[in-house]
């Protein structure tokens, strides 16, 4: 059965188009009974925060955030990036309703897990992201990453970050699930 909220799982409804237009989907995930690990659970994300560290930069902190759950508050940080500076990043996942830190789950099942990141936009070519984390089977996870931009003058572009849930398809690293439990995308400026 899909629901809006509560979710299954790590079930996070949100997508921003390129042209920062907000729109729900409530595609479902499968309603498995739960593991050893508690898949199967109902978890409810109301935020999502990435950090970006560089020595060449300032530290980045961008949050999407819907504080009760129900996708009517949905609000996008934008990403601003220096031109020619790669940065080192993490991604937060939260349950602020429950006071969980749902991200600390997906490590603990990082074989089921996998986060996608897409640059997009107008300037997508100036954004390169590298998965720097991997689970107990070598195939990357997404919790931890590097961003890359290319030198330059000022750009526009977005950066689509998506959590694909694999409990029916197998995990291969390279190809997402029909599971889709996070899609939200970020804007993002390049500043020279």
């Amino acid at each position: 059965m899909n629901t809006l909220f509560p979710i299954q799982r790590f079930h996070f409804p949100l997508l921003l188009s390129a042209a920062l237009i907000v729109a729900l989907s409530a595609s479902g995930c499968d309603s498995t009974e739960p593991d050893d690990h508690g898949a199967g659970d109902e978890e409810l994300i109301t935020r999502i925060q990435l950090t970006l560290t560089s020595p060449q930069a300032p530290q980045v902190v961008v949050e999407a955030t819907d504080p009760d759950g129900d996708g009517a508050n949905l609000t996008i940080g934008t990403l601003v990036l220096k031109a020619g500076v790669t940065y080192t990043g993490t991604i937060g996942v939260f349950d602020d309703v429950n006071g969980e830190n749902v991200g600390a789950e997906i490590d603990e099942e990082a074989d089921e897990h996998q986060f996608f990141f897409l640059p997009g936009g107008q300037d997508a070519s100036r954004l390169s992201v590298t998965v720097t984390d991997s689970d107990s089977n070598g195939l990357p996870v997404g919790l931890a990453f590097t961003v890359a931009t290319t030198s330059g003058g000022a750009g526009q572009a977005s950066l689509r970050v998506i959590l694909s849930h694999f409990d029916d398809d197998p995990k291969d690293g390279v190809n997402q699930s029909d599971e889709t439990d996070i899609d939200v995308t970020f804007p993002v400026t390049i500043e020279p």
